[in-house]
């Protein structure tokens, strides 16, 4: 089968598998229909959905090798509207860097990269003076008749040629036809990379950097369905971001050119130890030479989707959920340390009580409740493939309303605890969430990988945490976020045109992602360090952030403020030492 054809088609389901042995032994138990290269370590595979059981492969030993459903880290405002990107930047110390000469820094030949919704091209913010376009490439997933990248087996790209053209055009959609039907990658491009715009006040924190966007396409039916997520949400599948960050290396070899690579998206989904396959292919992308690669801490902490047990010494914990009257399912995931060992029972709103589920090693088990037309279907693994964890997957299908009471046995322990995660409040309704909800190791996936820059929200009017801003630090202990940047009422463009405010996670990091533009460009483009990578540009940034006293790090603010300025400064102390 045209591995194309099984990307777009509905009817197949992918998986990711290691470039080894494994590939072959897939093979053998699924027969993949084809299976795609991604990189050095893994490969996408492609099998019809006919063949694959979804009660027991809906989460099979290979748990790990399921892809993902992530979410846009997005927030609501606090009603306040800007009219300027002055105090952002003045915050960040961007604004203060500007004003001396001899650094003139700008992003000029650094690519700032993204995986997002799109982007209008069209927007002033994204044009040279002369009307041609600053986007160097737009790599379109949703369009199946397009002409691919080079390398690549779907989707459109569109040239910085081609963008330009299509804007001295008549009818640019006739000769590009991109669009932003969202808006959330149009604004994270602008905060990050837009132009200078003196009539409307605003400038991107990197203004001369080459802009390189993925649209990603949307999730799958079969996977939405299979993380019981609402059919009309906003979501997107992991193998597609994988490949996005394929891309976004690849136009960096081929444009010769550093990269700040921007990840603006985030789930609940995994271990919350920075363990899964997308962290690993960013650990490894940061590690490169020339290039720097920004993670958010997401917007979860405040919706009371996670909880913490320390463990009571009773015979079981009992963790109360509330599921509102409109959820109509989700998943929900226990992780524990890979030698303690738990199992779950379930007592219903009516008291109908399931007993406790014998922990059968990669097993799945179907509750059926008379009283409710509510099914859970229960997996254990006892060794989680990538962490060696034990995990619990409940996918709950058609709740009814009211307090559910999961009674969790500790059957083995040596310390630790266990925690449980609901999907992001993206997913759920806002009636879903635990009675006793821990606001703690609450950063979504992609954040808690080790080596990226991870960044947390705050307000710039008191310089507090944002409400929502996901709240370190990893599962295992590791210090993340690594520092703060403005995420509230911040000021950019809109997609359709204009200028308004939005507010997250993911804005934080895009602009943390323009400052790392710059100190790409002193550092690469300038010669001054051409083989810095993201470590090194993260410690300058830790080192010069604003901490207001702070002695450690926080699992709110990591390491303090983003201040750039600082950042330099700290550069100037390191180099003098």
């Amino acid at each position: 089968m045209d591995c194309k054809n099984a990307i777009y088609s509905q009817d197949m389901q992918e998986f990711f598998v290691q470039r080894a042995a494994q590939v072959e032994e897939l093979l053998e138990i699924y027969g993949f229909d084809c299976i795609l290269p991604m990189d050095d370590n893994y490969a996408v595979g492609y099998v019809s959905a006919g063949r694959v059981n979804s009660t027991t492969i809906g989460f099979p030993s290979i748990y790990s090798s399921v892809p993902r459903c992530y979410a846009i880290m997005e927030e609501a405002g606090d009603g306040r509207q800007e009219n300027t990107s002055a105090p952002v930047l003045e915050e960040m110390g961007i604004a203060r860097l500007d004003r001396l000469p001899y650094l003139d820094l700008s992003g000029r030949n650094v690519i700032v990269g993204f995986i997002d919704t799109g982007i209008d091209y069209a927007h002033p913010v994204f044009r040279n003076p002369d009307g041609t376009s600053r986007i160097a490439a737009i790599w379109d997933q949703t369009v199946e008749d397009g002409v691919a990248p080079d390398g690549f087996a779907y989707g459109a790209e569109y040239t910085q040629e081609q963008i330009s053209q299509a804007l001295l055009s008549a009818d640019p959609g006739a000769v590009v036809p991109e669009r932003d039907e969202n808006g959330h990658g149009t604004f994270v491009a602008g905060v990050a990379a837009g132009n200078r715009d003196r009539d409307s006040a605003f400038s991107g924190v990197a203004p001369f950097a080459d802009i390189v966007m993925v649209k990603l396409k949307p999730a799958k039916a079969y996977l939405k369905a299979l993380y019981k997520i609402p059919e009309d949400a906003t979501c997107f599948q992991e193998t597609d971001i994988a490949w996005g960050i394929q891309y976004l290396l690849a136009k960096s070899v081929s444009m010769r050119k550093p990269l700040v690579i921007c990840m603006t998206l985030g789930t609940n989904s995994g271990g919350h130890a920075g363990r899964g396959i997308l962290d690993s292919m960013l650990n490894i992308a940061a590690e490169r030479y020339r290039m720097c690669v920004v993670t958010s801490t997401g917007n979860e902490s405040s919706y009371g989707l996670h909880y913490r047990s320390e463990g009571t010494g009773s015979e079981y914990e009992e963790v109360e959920l509330r599921i509102g009257e409109r959820e109509r399912g989700f998943t929900m995931e226990l992780w524990a340390d890979s030698l303690n060992q738990y199992s779950v029972s379930v007592v219903s709103p009516t008291g109908e009580l399931i007993r406790r589920i014998p922990d059968r090693r990669n097993h799945a088990q179907q509750m059926n409740f008379l009283f409710e037309d509510t099914r859970i279907c229960v997996n254990y693994f006892m060794s989680e493939g990538r962490s060696g964890n034990q995990l619990i997957l409940m996918r709950v299908m058609d709740p009814t309303a009211g307090i559910w009471r999961f009674q969790v046995y500790e059957d083995r322990s040596f310390g630790g605890g266990f925690d449980i995660w609901l999907p992001v409040h993206n997913f759920l309704t806002q009636d879903t969430y635990f009675l006793r909800a821990d606001p703690y190791v609450t950063i979504a996936d992609p954040g808690n990988a080790a080596e990226p820059i991870t960044v947390a929200s705050y307000r710039i009017e008191d310089n507090s945490v944002s409400l929502h801003s996901g709240r370190g630090f990893t599962r295992t202990g590791e210090r993340k976020p690594d520092v703060a940047a403005p995420g509230i009422s911040i000021y950019g463009p809109l997609a359709g045109g204009g200028f308004g405010t939005e507010s997250g996670g993911g804005i934080a990091a895009a602009l943390t992602a323009g400052g790392c533009a710059l100190f790409l460009e002193w550092a690469v483009v300038d010669g001054r360090q051409p083989q810095i990578r993201t470590q090194e540009i993260k410690r300058l940034i830790k080192g010069g952030a604003e901490r207001e006293g702070l002695l450690t790090a926080s699992r709110e603010l990591g390491y303090g403020l983003v201040d750039f300025y600082g950042a330099f400064e700290e550069l100037r102390l390191v180099a003098g030492s």
